[in-house]
């Protein structure tokens, strides 16, 4: 039996477009499925899962963005020099507020360093390394919740209700990691909204991903502490120790759960959504993401 107007309105709008909800289903689908295929042809490694997320989350949302008449660099991820430029000015932002983190809590007490073996050279090799292993599920995890989710959302909904769902959303991908804590799942949900702020005034996966990447690699090799509740780094040369109650230096799950990190971050959510220095580059403009200016300030609905 031939389907009516009606019917099909469930899943699309009056102008034909699919729902936002059916778009981000598909999404999801298309994300999981891709990447699932992509864990049997991809060695086997420590990062296999984030590289087949990266992928997979890749992939959907270029198909997505390209189905609707966009540009694929409208993902976030638009290709020139801006990018080189773009990702180290993320990195130095997420490092930064990491910093103020490590360092408030250190003169609070709640993280000591005490020496071991290794030398200056050795250090600088590893912070190399822990800056290309911390990439891949930085990139991963900024393409799946803020590449095509937050601008569908933020095209819908506008700015706040977006950040705020993938917020949840990225609280929810660490509900499993050790040691985690009430705290820390606020903490990660906080490093949520920071992170779509970066993302929605700049529309750009290399700001987003950088200050992922700067985050996590201050605490997990800079400062030698638990990332989320994971020892993934051993710096030479010292060893970070959390002490102290757990809503000051974070317990098991590292600085990460700590209260002075809700106050910080939160603090550069605030101060990054008001900067009138962080904006969309010319170039960002130029791939007509959904998430144009307009729609972070008003929202539409298609």
């Amino acid at each position: 039996m031939q389907q009516t107007p009606e019917a099909w309105s469930v899943f699309t709008s009056p102008c034909g477009r699919m729902r936002l909800g059916w778009r981000l289903l598909l999404f999801a689908l298309l994300t999981f499925t891709i990447a699932a295929a992509s864990t049997l042809v991809l060695p086997a490694s420590q990062v296999a899962g984030s590289a087949a997320l990266l992928v997979g989350a890749l992939v959907a949302g270029l198909l997505l963005l390209v189905l609707e008449g966009r540009p694929a660099g409208a993902l976030g991820f638009h290709v020139g020099r801006e990018a080189v430029s773009a990702s180290l000015l993320g990195l130095a932002l997420g490092a930064a507020v990491a910093l103020l983190v490590v360092t408030m809590i250190a003169a609070a007490g709640g993280l000591v360093w005490s020496p071991q073996p290794g030398t200056w050279g050795a250090w600088l090799v590893g912070g190399a390394g822990a800056l290309l292993f911390f990439a891949l599920p930085a990139a991963a995890e900024e393409v799946f919740l803020r590449g095509y989710p937050i601008q569908a959302l933020a095209e819908e909904w506008g700015a706040w209700p977006a950040i705020l769902v993938t917020a949840g959303a990225f609280g929810a991908l660490h509900l499993g990691n050790p040691g985690v804590t009430a705290i820390g799942m606020l903490n990660v949900a906080v490093a949520g909204v920071f992170l779509g702020v970066v993302y929605l005034k700049t529309l750009s996966l290399w700001w987003a991903s950088g200050a992922h990447l700067g985050w996590n690699w201050v605490h997990g090799y800079l400062a030698d502490v638990p990332v989320s509740g994971l020892e993934l780094m051993d710096a030479p040369l010292y060893d970070g120790v959390v002490r102290g109650p757990a809503w000051l230096g974070g317990g098991a799950f590292g600085p990460e759960g700590s209260l002075v990190a809700t106050a910080v971050v939160a603090a550069a959510a605030i101060v990054c959504w008001r900067a009138r220095w962080l904006r969309p580059s010319e170039a960002a403009l130029a791939t007509r993401p959904l998430a144009s200016p307009l729609s972070i300030q008003l929202g539409t609905h298609a």
